[in-house]
Parts: structure tokens; sequence; C-alpha cells
């Protein structure tokens, strides 16, 4: 068993290393968090370049290919959510568009994060 195996910093510093961290024409911080302040419309997303956002992603997989592919795959999905809000940004709205509503897209994105916070509560206490 490891030394700090029941140290709580120690934990807390894990998950920190395993957070997908981007820097993005002036946001730099937690991938989760950029989606949160996007939903929220805190942050500018037209001023976020997704090629770079894209290239982080492909490194932090190339080098977390230790890390469980549960979390890559929920950072794949937070790096689509931001990639599909800015595109709705920059388009017009199609009037003839059957998708779902946009409180609709919402609700799923609250509940994805929602299931992101509990599988890392959870990791927190495998821990």
């Amino acid at each position: 068993m490891p030394e700090d195996f029941f140290d709580v910093s120690a934990t807390a510093d894990r998950l920190a290393a395993e957070a997908l961290v981007v820097e993005l024409g002036g946001y730099e911080g937690p991938l989760d968090l950029l989606l949160t302040l996007g939903r929220a419309q805190k942050v500018d997303l037209r001023r976020l370049s997704i090629l770079r956002l894209a290239e982080q992603y492909l490194a932090f997989v190339e080098a977390a290919k230790r890390l469980r592919i549960e979390l890559a795959a929920d950072y794949l999905v937070m790096a689509a959510w931001l990639a599909y809000l800015k595109s709705r940004l920059l388009l017009p709205p199609d009037p003839t568009e059957e998708g779902p509503s946009g409180e609709e897209l919402a609700a799923h994105l609250a509940f994805q994060l929602e299931r992101l916070e509990a599988m890392r509560a959870v990791a927190a206490r495998l821990m």
C-alpha cells in the first residue's frame, strides 16, 4: 500500500494531476470549469480556438494512457460540447431545425457534469 494512501491532500493532488488543464485565448484552467463558464456565458467562446482545444486534448490522451479511459472519454464529451456551443454562436439559427431545444441541451450537459462529479467523488473515496 502506498505511503500516502490515506493522505487526503495526496489524493487531491493525484486527482488534480488527472484533470485536463487547457490554455485557450484568454482562459487557462480545467476543461470542466471552462465548460461550466461557457454554459453560464461567463466566457466568450468566440475567442477560443477549437483547434488548440483539440490539440491539447490529444496531447492529454497521449500523455495519460495510464489513466482510466472513462476520464478521457468524459473530457472528450466536454470538448465536443464546447465546440458545439461555439458553432451555435457562430452560425445563424436554422428555422427548420428540429433538434433538441437549448434548454434540453443545457439539461443534458448539466447531467453529464453531474455524472463527472459523481465519478470524481467515487474515485476520491476509493483512493
